[in-house]
């Protein structure tokens, strides 16, 4: 596919997921590069006034999008926020959010990479 070392995803398992389209997969993966960050903006307001009920709904959501890209640690750090969102009182993100905004800029920077070496190969 490309020489390049992804250290935050892992598009190995969509590309086979996808039968090894390439396009499709970059497809896809444009997709999260362009919805992502509007995404994790309203998670990190969301975060920032401590509003538990959007942080879970945010969380949950971005979960799923870092999950189909591969980014195994932050999909993981977002299930840990989503989880602790949920809990009865609900328990600050605050500690975390330097964390999730350094893991969430290198996965859109891999992600983004991903797409421009595998726009330029076709």
């Amino acid at each position: 596919m490309n020489d390049h070392h992804y250290q935050h995803i892992n598009p190995e398992p969509l590309l086979e997921a996808m039968g090894g389209d390439a396009t499709a997969c970059r497809h896809m993966f444009g997709t999260f590069a362009k919805s992502a960050p509007a995404n994790f903006a309203r998670l990190e307001a969301a975060i920032l006034v401590d509003d538990a009920v959007q942080v879970k709904r945010e969380a949950h959501s971005l979960k799923s999008m870092t999950a189909l890209v591969g980014a195994g640690v932050l999909t993981e750090l977002l299930k840990t926020i989503e989880v602790q969102s949920r809990a009865e009182p609900a328990q600050s993100a605050q500690p975390r959010l330097a964390e999730l905004q350094s893991l969430f800029a290198a996965t859109a920077a891999e992600v983004q990479h991903y797409v421009d070496q595998v726009g330029v190969a076709h």
